[in-house]
């Protein structure tokens, strides 16, 4: 999928939701697009759209960094 039609989807949908709700449905649209595949070179290349797109991007894609696998708990 392309940058700009992403783009085109975000900007449509983020007009018809209240400001409060924002941040939240941009962390939820990034999961969703990294959820369907999405390479993060494409999902990076949605950065200086809007300001809650950048912040989740930043959110999800550092976050992917960390695998919950590669830790190790004390079961005692």
């Amino acid at each position: 999928m392309k940058e700009d039609l992403i783009a085109d989807l975000w900007n449509v949908t983020v007009e018809h939701i209240p400001e409060i709700y924002r941040q939240d449905v941009a962390t939820d649209f990034v999961n969703t697009l990294m959820d369907y595949g999405i390479k993060e070179s494409t999902i990076e290349a949605l950065q200086g759209i809007d300001p809650y797109l950048d912040e989740a991007i930043e959110y999800v894609i550092d976050g992917e960094e960390i695998d919950d696998s590669d830790l190790e708990y004390d079961e005692d």
